[in-house]
């Protein structure tokens, strides 16, 4: 099935999730929170990687992306007016 991009709920964050050697890491789950700490979106990324989270507008947020055997990783990210692509790098374990 094609991934909703979100653009009738403000403006999308989309990228990748991948391991440190930049292969996909499928199903991982993604949380999107503003600077006040309050969730503002959730999903998952699809066999590919890949994935699409909807804003409720412009301002920063924070991407939190999560797999089993993975640390998570927590990247900031400021959307505009227009679609902001990143891409997420998990580390191992440790």
């Amino acid at each position: 099935p094609a991934a909703r991009t979100g653009h009738t709920a403000g403006v999308a964050v989309c990228g990748s999730v991948q391991h440190s050697d930049g292969t996909a890491v499928p199903r991982a789950a993604l949380t999107l929170i503003d600077v006040t700490g309050r969730q503002i979106g959730r999903g998952a990324s699809d066999g590919d990687g890949r994935y699409a989270l909807a804003t409720p507008g412009s301002g920063s947020f924070v991407l939190i992306a999560a797999a089993g055997g993975h640390q998570p990783q927590a990247v900031t990210v400021t959307v505009g007016e227009r679609p902001v692509e990143l891409d997420v790098v998990l580390g191992g374990a440790g």
